[in-house]
């Protein structure tokens, strides 16, 4: 236990302790930490009946700067540091974090993380010890199921926190435990029923793109992802999960359902994105352009920090946002097939576009980092071209901007059906293991694009239904309207937080 864990423990006296740790991963680690600012904020406020709150987010010492870096002055979070040997497991010694893992390594890093166990049942056994176990609840990721096992040997409250959302985590956990028989062989389209939800039905390509390869029933790494998700529901006492009442009551009940464990929609969180480095040289780009196009008319496009699609289909990307004539901003990776290339090739792109659309003031081509949530909050961005990765969803809700989805891989497929069934979204395309665009070219690109940023019918319902969304999720986090009586009442996810709390320090 780091030095800094270990004075704020021996003050924390009988105040609930929260002890969060999220898997090593970007999209796993931002969560964690706007979910850790979120129980500060409340816990400051005397919030669940006047009860003080610490809080403490374990991870390993390459993670915690940044993280620590990412905390307003004067925040009482604290961090605990586990020791880390990916090497043990055949990965570079510098291996923290899911990000700089090549995709074929992804398994091995995954198990590597069982290595922290011992470090972290040590750190748990002494904040029980010197705090009381009924003081001290561990709020672990889905993908460190273990932690659940630790924490009922040890007589500590658990509850198992997921990052995704709602609909798209039971989809997929469904999927995982009990997957769905498909004939052989199957077409892309083929339909199957889910066998814990009968009346949601997947198409195989869907399938392929959660399961990720067809030897799925002996695949190691779908056996350690089910053993996780087993130890959780065996072993916690709940389900907190970065979603809302308003986005998702289907989606709740269904993992619910599931999983049988109490569920506390305590989102969306979400919080401020850091740049890797202090250089960003693409920032004061992106905002200079967007400052100098007209209100709601950028299209923003981005498949998330870790996600590419194939080179085919970034050509007729590329040649359906030119076409469009809309302007842009386009955070590109170098394509799925580059086998972790740094440096982009021109052959990946049309001849000439990059020129093109920066002369006619068109379009930015951003090669790593953007400031997403600068960009959404922007009055000039009109649509996201998105991964449909949850945070990014999440993002968009908050900021009221519609989403072209084009889902990639795993509980990304069915986050696009969430911003569909809400009336803030439409499908470009979808899948990056098999499917995509298919047969669809540049033209249809260009038309959805059209579709979203025109002044047609669909265009202004989505861009209404998204302002809608907007005020509901920000409510949920905030205040309510009351009781009419001038009482202000509480937002759904706060009253759930609330709940959480009540349900951990009994």
């Amino acid at each position: 236990m780091g030095h800094e864990q270990q004075q704020r423990s021996s003050r924390s006296g009988g105040a609930g302790h929260l002890l969060l740790f999220p898997f090593l991963a970007q999209g796993h680690l931002i969560p964690f930490l706007n979910l850790a600012k979120r129980f500060e904020s409340l816990g400051q406020r005397g919030g669940s009946g006047q009860r003080r709150l610490d809080v403490t987010i374990v991870s390993t010492p390459r993670n915690v700067p940044s993280l620590r870096r990412a905390l307003p002055a004067g925040s009482s979070i604290g961090f605990a540091e586990l020791p880390f040997s990916p090497s043990d497991h055949g990965l570079p010694p510098d291996t923290e974090n899911l990000e700089v893992v090549p995709l074929d390594a992804f398994p091995t890093f995954f198990y590597a993380t069982e290595l922290l166990r011992t470090s972290f049942d040590k750190l748990l056994a002494e904040l029980a010890g010197r705090e009381g176990r009924r003081n001290v609840c561990v709020l672990a990721d889905m993908f460190l199921g273990w932690t659940a096992e630790s924490a009922r040997a040890l007589g500590v409250q658990h509850r198992m926190f997921v990052t995704s959302g709602a609909y798209a985590s039971a989809v997929t956990f469904s999927i995982w435990l009990r997957p769905p028989s498909f004939p052989r062989p199957a077409g892309p389209d083929d339909e199957q029923a889910l066998l814990d939800f009968p009346d949601v039905r997947i198409r195989y390509a869907e399938f392929l793109n959660v399961v990720v390869k067809e030897d799925y029933a002996t695949n190691p790494m779908l056996a350690h992802l089910c053993r996780m998700l087993t130890l959780h529901f065996r072993h916690s006492g709940g389900i907190l999960v970065n979603t809302s009442e308003e986005i998702e009551p289907t989606g709740l009940r269904l993992i619910g359902k599931l999983s049988g464990l109490p569920t506390f929609a305590v989102g969306p969180i979400i919080g401020g994105r850091t740049a890797p480095d202090d250089t960003a040289p693409d920032q004061d780009t992106c905002i200079k352009f967007l400052d100098s196009k007209p209100q709601a008319s950028v299209l923003y496009v981005s498949f998330g920090s870790q996600n590419s699609i194939p080179a085919s289909q970034m050509m007729e990307l590329a040649r359906g946002l030119e076409a469009s004539g809309r302007p842009f901003i386009w955070v590109m990776r170098p394509p799925v097939e580059s086998d972790g290339a740094k440096e982009f090739r021109a052959e990946w792109l049309p001849d000439g576009f990059e020129e093109r659309v920066s002369a006619a003031g068109q379009g930015v081509v951003v090669r790593g980092w953007a400031p997403q949530v600068r960009i959404l909050a922007h009055a000039s961005t009109g649509a996201f071209l998105s991964h449909c990765g949850w945070n990014s969803v999440l993002e968009s809700l908050w900021h009221g901007v519609p989403v072209l989805a084009w889902p990639l891989i795993a509980d990304q497929m069915f986050d696009s059906r969430v911003l569909l069934e809400l009336g803030v979204g439409v499908e470009v395309a979808s899948g990056r293991m098999i499917g995509g665009l298919g047969s669809k070219g540049w033209e249809f690109v260009r038309d959805v694009v059209e579709t979203v940023l025109g002044d047609g019918d669909k265009a202004r319902d989505m861009r209404l239904k998204a302002t809608v969304m907007k005020k509901l999720v920000r409510a949920a986090v905030g205040a309510a309207d009351g009781d009419g009586n001038g009482n202000i009442g509480k937002g759904s996810s706060v009253l759930a937080m609330e709940r959480l709390l009540d349900s951990a320090f009994d």
